[in-house]
């Protein structure tokens, strides 16, 4: 069985949350008690890890949705094998699209919930690849929260909201974390934020160990199938555990204030680590030493590999980081921003503001809607849909960081 062990990446035996969870449990509880939750991307690695945590409350009702089907159905199976049962009273799975008329169907019948949190999201920046993965990213990102603000709004105007966001909307230079940044701006700076009058609160991430879809859970599933593990060179990155990110979120969700976009105290001399070393430490854990290869000898890599492994060494590919939207290392606060304390140890905030007016804001989203909806006569291009970017975040127009190189392409 491969090992997966988390220190390689962050550092940490235990929880960096730990002791700020069990501060916060009398305030959890209180907050918690018969409430009405609504877990949205449950299925998910991070919504999964903070629903995991709810279940150990007293809530009401706790409905779970996401379009993931064969997710909710593995969700609910954990759930009913959990040793402990969950203190919530209800809980109901849903797999639906959350941004679907079929979504504001049931919001606007049953959307009386006291915390939503939303999860969903397309994270990777490997998804941007051309026009219509950016128009995705958008849609997802962007125009289905904004939706969902008003929805809420509709149906209880005090209800508190938060939504992930990612240490890539700091800075922006990729599709992806530009439409986290603009994410952000349309929770708390748009017509829309302005109609729900309850708490709105976000997060920004760092990677999250051995994340579905994450480079750390690549090397897991490449380990078991007994291929070369691959790494990019000169790539820095923060990271935590499943456990922090479903810690980070609950207490970000239910008890952050409003306004605030809550990080983890991570700092780069402390806590960002080399994507390159992680490679090699993991293999470590797993028995087997590096033995590196460029790109251009990859067809070599595969061919060695069992010889290699029978000297318990490894193939590891180091790949050039030229592909799009790659940044060489993450931050969490962006130009202009400044942070602030929190009411807990581990969290810093920074207390969301813009230049922008709100309605400048919807100005833009509803353009870049026209464009997904292919209501306007304008030729898609990336380059249109950067400029209607840099609208709401001017330095994207000279960060993005475009390439005709993809990681897909990669091994």
């Amino acid at each position: 069985m491969v090992n997966r062990p988390n220190h390689i990446a962050t550092g940490r035996q235990s929880s960096l949350f730990e002791e700020d969870v069990s501060r916060q449990t009398a305030n959890l509880k209180q907050a918690l008690s018969a409430s009405r939750v609504c877990v949205i991307g449950g299925a998910g690695s991070i919504g999964s890890a903070t629903l995991s945590l709810l279940l150990g409350y007293d809530i009401g009702e706790l409905v779970v949705i996401d379009h993931n089907e064969n997710g909710l159905a593995n969700l609910t199976r954990r759930i009913q094998a959990a040793p402990i049962r969950p203190k919530a009273r209800q809980i109901t799975t849903l797999p639906f699209d959350y941004g679907s008329d079929i979504a504001h169907h049931f919001f606007n019948d049953h959307g009386h919930f006291d915390y939503v949190l939303n999860f969903a999201a397309l994270k990777h920046v490997r998804s941007e690849k051309d026009v219509y993965s950016a128009l995705a990213l958008i849609d997802t990102n962007v125009l289905k929260p904004t939706h969902l603000l008003s929805w809420l709004a509709d149906a209880n105007p005090k209800a508190s909201y938060f939504s992930v966001s990612t240490d890539k909307a700091a800075n922006p230079v990729s599709f992806m974390g530009a439409t986290k940044r603009l994410m952000e701006h349309a929770m708390f700076g748009s017509g829309h934020a302005e109609q729900l009058k309850g708490r709105k609160v976000s997060a920004r991430f760092a990677n999250v160990a051995y994340s579905n879809g994450s480079l750390l859970e690549s090397f897991l599933q490449r380990l078991e199938a007994r291929v070369p593990l691959a790494a990019p060179v000169g790539i820095s990155r923060y990271f935590i555990t499943e456990e922090e990110a479903g810690q980070l979120c609950l207490m970000a969700g239910i008890l952050g204030k409003d306004g605030d976009i809550l990080f983890p105290k991570l700092s780069p001399e402390d806590h960002l680590v080399p994507v390159e070393d992680i490679a090699r430490k993991f293999l470590e854990a797993n028995g087997y030493e590096a033995d590196v290869f460029t790109l251009d000898e990859q067809d070599d890599a595969s061919a060695s590999l069992e010889k290699l492994a029978a000297e318990n060494k490894w193939p590891l590919i180091l790949t050039p980081a030229d592909t799009a939207g790659e940044k060489p290392f993450e931050e969490f606060v962006g130009e202009g921003e400044k942070t602030h304390l929190t009411d807990f140890d581990e969290l810093y905030a920074i207390k969301y503001g813009s230049h922008l007016t709100g309605s400048e804001i919807d100005v833009s989203l509803e353009r870049l809607e026209s464009l997904v909806l292919g209501d306007h006569d304008d030729t898609l291009s990336l380059d249109l849909l950067k400029s209607i970017i840099s609208d709401l975040e001017p330095r994207f127009a000279e960060s993005h960081k475009a390439s005709t190189k993809r990681l897909d392409d990669r091994i």
